[in-house]
C-alpha cells in the first residue's frame, strides 16, 4: 500500500474514533441532563414520573423531598429502594448513596422519636429510637468512615438510655413497687 492510502485510512480511523467519543459524550450529557431535570422536579415536589427503576440520585432526591414534607412513609420507600438496589452499599453505589439514605432514614426516625416523646408516647419513642440506631448501624456498615452517622448513632443511644422506662402492670408473682420518697436533702420524709 502506498503512504497516501495508509494515511487516508489513519485519518478515517481517527475521525471514526472522534465521532464515537463525541456520540458517547453526548449520550452521557443527555442522560445527566435528564437526571438533573428529574431531580429538580423531585425537589419541587413534581415527581410524578419517578419509579423504582429511576436512577439512584433521582430516588434520593425524591426521598429527601418527601422527608421535608413530613411524608415519612414515602421517603422511607424511596430510601429503601436505593438500599435494595445497591445491596446495602456493596454494589453499584459509586456516590455512596446507600449510607446516605440510611443516615437520612435514621434522622427521620429520630425526629419521630422526639415527637413521640413530646406526646408522652414512651413506647413509640423507644421504638423509633431503636429503628434510628439500626439505620445508623446500617449506614456505618455501608461506609465505616461516615462520621455524621457515628455521631448520630451515639446520640440515638443516649436518647434510648434517657427515655423513661415504662413499667406497665406488675407481673404475676411480683410485688407492686412501694412508694418511694425523694432522696433530695432537706425534703421531709413522712408526716410532720
Amino acid at each position: 500500500m502506498s503512504r497516501r492510502r495508509i494515511l487516508g485510512w489513519l485519518v478515517l480511523a481517527a475521525a471514526a474514533v472522534a465521532t464515537s467519543v463525541s456520540v458517547w459524550q453526548a449520550a452521557l450529557w443527555y442522560g445527566h441532563s435528564r437526571d438533573n431535570d428529574a431531580i429538580r422536579n423531585a425537589l419541587a415536589h413534581e415527581s410524578g414520573d419517578v419509579t423504582p427503576q429511576s436512577p439512584l440520585p433521582v430516588l434520593f432526591a425524591q426521598g429527601y423531598a418527601e422527608s421535608k414534607l413530613d411524608r415519612y412513609r414515602e421517603a422511607g420507600a424511596a430510601y429503601q429502594t436505593i438500599w435494595i438496589r445497591t445491596d446495602g452499599g456493596t454494589r453499584g453505589d459509586p456516590e455512596g448513596l446507600a449510607a446516605k439514605t440510611r443516615y437520612n432514614l435514621g434522622n427521620l426516625y429520630v425526629q419521630r422519636a422526639v415527637a413521640a416523646a413530646d406526646e408522652y408516647d414512651i413506647d413509640g419513642a423507644r421504638t423509633m429510637a431503636e429503628l434510628a440506631k439500626q439505620a445508623y448501624r446500617d449506614a456505618l456498615r455501608a461506609d465505616p468512615g461516615y462520621w455524621a452517622a457515628k455521631h448520630n448513632f451515639e446520640a440515638a443511644q443516649r436518647l434510648v438510655r434517657d427515655l423513661p422506662v415504662h413499667e406497665g402492670e406488675p407481673q404475676e408473682g411480683e410485688k407492686p413497687a412501694e412508694e418511694v420518697w425523694s432522696q433530695m436533702p432537706g425534703f421531709p420524709r413522712g408526716a410532720p
